[in-house]
């Protein structure tokens, strides 16, 4: 399944954040999209899964496209279940470590206890966490490091059967030891599900990403295969860029 965008165009008032966008994200395959601060990386990303429209004063123009249909005309609860996404920051509700990782599935209407029960260990094996919590599924998620929370939070996300992964810079506050465990856990991902990663840490994207994409005020600059685009850029501003010599 890929999701294709189309003459993507975002305006929140009279500032245009978006600029004719135009992109196809390939199935199983991790989609790294860099670009310096305020380019536009992050309402991207929300644009992707709609919840850009969560956000006051928004408007958009043009297409998403996934399985061939237009995101922008479903039901929007649906769509941010289907493209699920994990935010910089992470989260951990004010609950117990299993109902942090049901919330979704709960509210999306399983009440099957022996489901809600495989759903947690899945979850929770594929996220690396299974061994690390699984004496302690009742206690408060947020006694849990940073690292075990995002990883809870991705974990969330997969819980309730997502067709795409976004993620916003999920390893922007974490140590060395944590980042590898994410990123090991993308690559796993990345061959059930298409990925579609913002980072800032461009030798994170070299390591796990199959396509980086540049972009730079407003605009989808270039993309290409990670190992072309950073090695043999076709615009000197990718270049410059990689290269630290601007921004």
């Amino acid at each position: 399944m890929s999701i294709v965008v189309q003459n993507l165009q975002v305006w929140f008032g009279k500032q245009q954040i978006l600029k004719e966008i135009n992109h196809t994200f390939a199935e199983n395959r991790i989609s790294a999209i860099i670009g310096p601060s305020g380019c536009g990386k992050t309402t991207f990303l929300k644009s992707l899964n709609r919840t850009l429209e969560l956000d006051a004063g928004y408007r958009l123009e043009g297409k998403v496209l996934v399985s061939g249909e237009d995101i922008y005309q479903r039901e929007a609860g649906d769509i941010r279940r289907r493209i699920g996404i994990v935010f910089q920051t992470p989260v951990a509700l004010p609950l117990s470590i299993k109902e942090n990782l049901l919330f979704g599935v709960r509210y999306h209407g399983e009440r099957n206890k022996k489901r809600l029960n495989d759903i947690t260990e899945n979850c929770l094996t594929q996220a690396g966490l299974w061994n690390e919590v699984k004496d302690k599924l009742n206690s408060p998620a947020n006694k849990l490091s940073g690292g075990q929370i995002q990883r809870l939070s991705i974990a969330r996300v997969l819980a309730v059967d997502p067709e795409v992964l976004l993620l916003d810079e999920p390893c922007s506050n974490l140590d060395p030891a944590s980042t590898r465990l994410i990123e090991e856990l993308l690559v796993e991902l990345a061959k059930k599900l298409p990925v579609v990663l913002v980072t800032h840490n461009l030798f994170q994207a070299k390591r796990i990403a199959h396509m980086t994409i540049f972009m730079i005020n407003g605009q989808l600059l270039e993309s290409a295969e990670t190992t072309k685009l950073f090695t043999n850029p076709d615009k000197q501003e990718t270049s410059d860029f990689i290269a630290g010599l601007t921004w």
